[in-house]
């Protein structure tokens, strides 16, 4: 051994501070290769706090300790992955640090990657509980909180996407991820492969997230057998172990006050346990390590560079013990030079030549639909920013549980090697919708809704949606979806659907004396309404499409405690576009919406039981919206409008206005009438982030200024009669919605504060 090492630090301070003004150089004895102690680095599970591996990392070059081996579980296994790639401490850091590992527990596209159907779908039922019901009614479990397709795009990412491998030992420094086979129970040493998915095996929560298969195993993290692989490393030749354990402390028996924390006591018994098996097996000349990381707990990614210096702290501390092990410049660069010669012989490039695809399709679609939809030209050179978006391609579409690929090199060829799960708690999907705004004054709204979706109709894609809705609106309505190609370029649609609703009119003279009134009244009326369509559709773009159909409806309208009663029907053509690219619909940051319809209708109508009009008219709509963002500063400009001339004496086609950002001041919908122009200009702050790992709820504060008007006659349209209008607000977009907490003030007077919590209501 080197006798400096064996000083320690202040030892060698000592000798050098005695010889004075001499210059001297301390060299350590050059150690052959070969004649060395073979170290093995194991590291273990732990989540955030796994960024202390790398600050351990960090001294050990620092201080010239190689690295021969590395085993690892779940974050350790990805810290230990990153190093044997030949990477230096440095750049795992780097690279750690800077990752949003929050989107590791994304399994579904951002809403901008979905198409206009799957938008407006989400967008109306914003609860997206995605449960899996039989047609028969017959719940079917999730595999998984989470199916871990935002992790499998994050690890390929952190990786290089680097090809398969044939075993482990090609790494730069020979590797093993530990996992654990959930069917047996038993420990499994990752050795070949894709990194990427033996990383995201090991770090495979049980529960949380989907398992990994590899081979024949159906793997999860591998904390709770074997949390610090010692006896892999062992088995891979290591001579000294270097061991760095993350471990949790156990609650005390004053904590242990809920269904949670009493879970976690057993989960963290046992991966303490399997440590301590692990640890049994150290000698006399190994080191074991346990950075101080108590302050944070495993999804605390926002402080990682604490956990980092952490292990930083952890490993100076044992500095006397590790420089035992400590190579001679010379050495040491040998050493280095043999890492770097094998990491230039590890092939990670941004970009590879596809040959073919192979396909291993796991759902009920044909492989004709699924390359369709996926959309990736092979016989080229395809970057890794390519493929990601054909992926996110395939998997904005929402039916898919993970969605995962590898570059295979065989016999010449860069072969695409492709999995596709399909959900398997599908076909049919239950997700719901809340709404409640309160205006602490005039009125309380509330709704509560359920969307049934079941897909797979046809091979294309074909789709059967239900949805009913109770509250202080109330609807039901079907639809059948089929697209007519593979790529879901071209669609036919037809659906039927019924609602009431309550609004409030204002009569002039004139349409008060049609119902044997004297002077401007205010009626309060019931709406009830049949309605079908059918159409045919045509997606640009994912987030562009247009639409021509044809609609009918057919209705009445009751005034409330009253005997007044207006039949009516229409039916006629339209055609609709709309150009969608928001990141979200209700805090949006970036993208742009414009929404247009235009339709003609041949309406009925009958007053009382009288005579029957009869009457022909354009009716038309249409609204804008454009987010500008700086840093945490979002002002959202928004306009929307719309009208129909028609001479019933209650309007057909009604516009509306009234409730927070709507005219703030009026309570929802208290504003109706045949036309429509409305404004807004929305100033947002962001708050606070409130990033929970899995979720985030953050908090915003703002205020708004608003004019617009509804009118009954279009020779009423004027700025003039416009109303102005303003509101200051406090917001949470939580997983149920939107939350607001509002004051809104109009100058007609009107004011309200509100109390908001979901989607607007329909």
């Amino acid at each position: 051994m080197l006798w400096m090492g064996r000083l320690g630090f202040g030892g060698s301070m000592v000798l050098l501070m005695l010889l004075g003004s001499v210059a001297v150089t301390a060299q350590v004895p050059s150690t052959p290769e070969g004649d060395r102690d073979k170290i093995g680095l194991v590291l273990s599970g732990g989540g955030a706090k796994g960024a202390a591996h790398i600050g351990v990392l960090a001294v050990l070059e620092e201080n010239r300790i190689p690295v021969d081996v590395i085993t690892g579980t779940s974050m350790g296994a990805y810290v230990g992955g990153m190093y044997a790639m030949g990477l230096s401490a440095e750049e795992v850091k780097n690279r750690t640090l800077a990752a949003d590992w929050q989107s590791g527990y994304e399994d579904r596209a951002s809403r901008n990657d979905l198409n206009l159907r799957r938008k407006k779908q989400s967008d109306d039922y914003q609860v997206y509980a995605d449960i899996g019901v039989d047609i028969d009614g017959e719940f079917r479990d999730k595999p998984g909180a989470f199916q871990g397709q935002g992790m499998a795009v994050l690890l390929r990412s952190l990786t290089d996407n680097l090809p398969e491998m044939a075993s482990f030992d090609e790494l730069a420094i020979p590797y093993r991820a530990m996992a654990t086979d959930i069917a047996q129970v038993k420990p499994v040493a990752i050795d070949k492969g894709h990194l990427a998915t033996a990383m995201q095996a090991s770090m495979t929560v049980p529960g949380a997230l989907k398992p990994v298969r590899w081979q024949q195993h159906l793997l999860v993290d591998g904390g709770v057998v074997n949390n610090m692989p010692v006896d892999t490393a062992l088995q891979l030749g290591a001579d000294v172990i270097i061991a760095v354990d993350l471990r949790d402390v156990l609650y005390g028996e004053g904590e242990l006050d809920s269904a949670l924390n009493i879970i976690a006591q057993l989960t963290t018994f046992m991966t303490n346990s399997s440590a301590d098996r692990q640890k049994s097996l150290m000698k006399p000349k190994d080191i074991y390590l346990q950075p101080e990381v108590s302050f944070m707990l495993a999804p605390d990614f926002d402080k990682m560079a604490q956990a980092y210096n952490a292990g930083r702290k952890a490993a100076l501390d044992a500095l006397p013990q590790l420089r035992r092990y400590q190579l001679s410049p010379e050495d040491y660069q040998a050493y280095q030079k043999l890492k770097f010669d094998s990491r230039s012989q590890v092939v990670a490039n941004s970009a590879y030549f596809i040959d073919r695809i192979e396909l291993e399709n796991n759902t009920l679609r044909s492989d004709q639909a699924l390359l369709a939809l996926l959309d990736l030209k092979v016989g080229r050179v395809v970057p890794n920013e390519e493929l990601e978006l054909a992926v996110n391609r395939l998997n904005a579409h929402d039916i898919f549980a993970r969605i995962t690929y590898r570059i295979k090199q065989l016999d010449h060829e860069n072969v695409l090697a492709l999995e596709v799960n399909e959900k398997s708690w599908g076909p049919g999907y239950l997700n719901f919708k809340f709404a409640f705004e309160d205006d602490f004054a005039n009125r309380s709204d509330f709704s509560f809704g359920a969307q049934y979706l079941y897909t797979n109709l046809t091979d294309k894609g074909g789709e059967w949606q239900f949805e009913w809705l109770l509250g202080s609106w109330k609807e039901v309505s079907t639809e059948f979806y089929f697209p007519l190609d593979y790529r879901k370029q071209f669609y036919t649609s037809l659906g039927l659907g019924w609602n009431r609703e309550i609004r409030e009119f204002t009569l002039n003279e004139q349409q008060s004396e049609e119902i044997g009134r004297s002077g401007p009244s205010v009626i309060d009326t019931e709406y009830k309404n049949y309605t079908g369509f059918a159409e045919i559709g045509w997606n640009l773009k994912p987030w562009t499409g247009v639409a021509v159909g044809y609609r009918g409806l057919s209705g009445e309208v009751n005034e409330l405690n009253a005997g007044e009663r207006q039949e009516y029907s229409s039916h006629g053509p339209y055609v609709s576009f709309a150009y969608d690219d928001l990141d979200s619909y209700y805090f949006p940051a970036e993208g742009g919406l414009f929404e247009a319809e235009l339709g003609l209708g041949f309406n009925r109508s009958r007053l009382n039981g009288g005579e029957q009009l009869k009457d022909k008219n354009l009716y038309y709509e249409a609204r804008f919206s454009k987010p500008l963002s700086y840093q945490r500063h979002t002002i959202l400009m928004a306009l929307k409008g719309g009208g129909s001339d028609t001479d019933e004496l209650i309007p057909i086609y009604v516009q509306d206005l009234g409730g927070l950002f709507n005219l703030s001041g009026f309570h929802r919908y208290e504003l109706n009438g045949r036309y429509r122009a409305f404004g807004v200009l929305l100033y947002r702050y962001r708050l606070l982030d409130n990033n929970f790992g899995a979720f985030s709820a953050p908090v915003y504060v703002g205020g708004s200024l608003e004019r617009g008007g509804v009118w009954d006659e279009s020779s009423d349209i004027r700025w003039q009669s416009t109303i102005g209008a303003a509101s200051v607000y406090l917001a949470v977009d939580s997983p149920l919605g939107p939350l607001y907490f509002a004051y809104g003030q109009a100058e007609a007077g009107e004011s309200s504060f509100y109390l908001s919590v979901g989607s607007a209501l329909n």
